[in-house]
């Protein structure tokens, strides 16, 4: 194993005696509800928008990391130096590796780390929350070009610039998660209710992230929220399926109804399917113009919407797929204004106005 001095302080949110004053695993406090900011940036020439989280990692101070419900565990860049002296990291020899871009565009690789992670938020008697014990996470130190794209530019890992940050955190709740080398979200592993349930609410000048409910997971939603559940994955290592849902087009139902990623990491939207019955294609985008919906099943009206449009960010890829499930991917455009709720007790993604 190759440590990289595990220092008494956890990560996730410092521990008492770090600086921060934290509410105790037993504490009824640690129910109540934990607001942390996320920041939202638009890129100047795609025109698409991003969301970012600040973690501090071990011992470290707080690093953006990109806010990501498309995937599921805290991925971190080699510019973060886990392995400096006195960084309160403990790395190990195991590989890890994950895939990013749609399609598969690079392959990142590297070795299983364990940290305790402290974020900065607020709440009823403690102005931080961290995770109560270390959390596995994945230290990215290399790069490689997969099979379907051999001649892909590999970035500098070691450039905050090249990178965009220091890494992704993945908030999604499906995905591999309790394989031997699975990294889970390290959202569930907090106490209580902060552990259970989380919502994300996004604005284009920015946003937060709630840890915890208000009211117990099982209460019944508020009127105009639609609830979308996750299917039981049959994969190993994956607990939940993406849920499905179906697809408005122009205030009309399709008859259209794929399975749905609510993605963060995603700054624009997607479709990846066999065919696109009652939805308009233009040279493998959806028509400019086009509004398109999407609800949860047997739903009478649209919980959240995309415009398609010309600019890239509103440029819609239909992708025609064989041997896969459809996959509409609504990526970060269609939280915004919306109050998004990911229940890791109930199985569900629920959707509503604020």
């Amino acid at each position: 194993m190759r440590v990289a001095a595990l220092a008494v302080c956890f990560l996730l949110i410092p521990a008492a005696g770090c600086g921060q004053t934290l509410a105790s695993p037993g504490d009824l406090s640690a129910d109540a509800p934990v607001t942390i900011p996320l920041q939202v940036t638009r890129n100047v020439t795609y025109g698409s928008y991003s969301a970012s989280i600040s973690v501090g990692v071990g011992d470290a101070a707080p690093l953006p990391f990109r806010f990501d419900t498309g995937s599921s565990g805290l991925h971190v860049y080699a510019d973060a130096d886990l392995l400096r002296s006195g960084s309160g990291v403990a790395c190990t020899d195991i590989p890890t590796s994950v895939v990013y871009g749609n399609p598969p565009r690079i392959v990142f690789s590297g070795v299983v780390c364990y940290a305790q992670l402290h974020f900065s938020g607020s709440a009823a008697g403690a102005g931080a929350v961290a995770t109560p014990d270390a959390v596995r996470l994945a230290y990215l130190t290399s790069a490689s070009c997969p099979p379907n794209n051999p001649g892909c530019r590999i970035p500098d890992l070691h450039s905050v610039k090249q990178m965009g940050g220091y890494g992704i955190f993945g908030a999604g709740l499906t995905g591999v998660s309790y394989g031997r080398n699975g990294i889970a979200n390290p959202l569930t592993s907090l106490v209580g209710r902060r552990g259970q349930v989380f919502s994300v609410a996004l604005r284009r000048d920015g946003g937060q992230l709630v840890l915890g409910a208000s009211s117990s997971p099982s209460a019944s939603p508020s009127p105009g929220t639609q609830t979308f559940a996750f299917g039981l994955s049959r994969v190993p290592g994956e607990r939940y399926s993406l849920p499905t849902g179906c697809l408005f087009v122009n205030e009309s139902p399709s008859g259209h109804c794929p399975l749905l990623s609510f993605d963060t990491g995603n700054g624009v939207p997607f479709l990846h399917d066999t065919q696109f019955s009652g939805i308009p294609v233009t040279g493998g985008y959806v028509a400019a113009g086009t509004r398109l919906g999407v609800t949860a099943i047997s739903a009478s009206r649209p919980a959240t919407t995309l415009l398609a449009g010309t600019a890239f960010a509103q440029h819609i890829p239909a992708v025609v797929v064989t041997g896969q499930q459809p996959l509409t991917n609504v990526s970060i455009q269609a939280f915004f204004d919306h109050v998004v709720t990911y229940d890791d007790v109930r199985g569900s993604i629920s959707v509503s106005t604020p």
